[in-house]
């Protein structure tokens, strides 16, 4: 993840990986988080990329989302409200690499 944040850093956005803690297969992920968030975003930035995390016996753990902006504050705001409307939870956790690690929450 950290090589996709360096290369959208070199470009001058941002990118976040989105760890939504739902076990939601691709369609559905797609349908309930990726299209939104993507409109939802516009010029802003894009949902570049998502997955589901398979668990024991073929079982989804979480899924996620790879998502770059091009405005880092604005983007923030935009991911938080569209997520939190389209019924994401509370312990949904927004991953940004660059400068270093950290964790920000829904």
């Amino acid at each position: 993840m950290r090589d996709f944040a360096l290369a959208a850093a070199e470009r001058g956005q941002h990118f976040f990986y989105v760890l939504i803690r739902e076990p939601l297969a691709p369609l559905d992920r797609g349908n309930k988080y990726e299209d939104p968030l993507a409109e939802a975003l516009g010029e802003l930035g894009e949902v570049v990329g998502g997955g589901s995390q398979l668990g024991a016996g073929n079982t989804i753990e979480y899924c996620g989302l790879d998502v770059i902006v091009n405005d880092r504050d604005r983007g923030l705001e935009v991911i938080r409200k569209c997520l939190r409307r389209c019924g994401a939870a509370d312990d949904t956790v927004i991953e940004e690499y660059v400068p270093e690690f950290r964790e920000l929450e829904l």
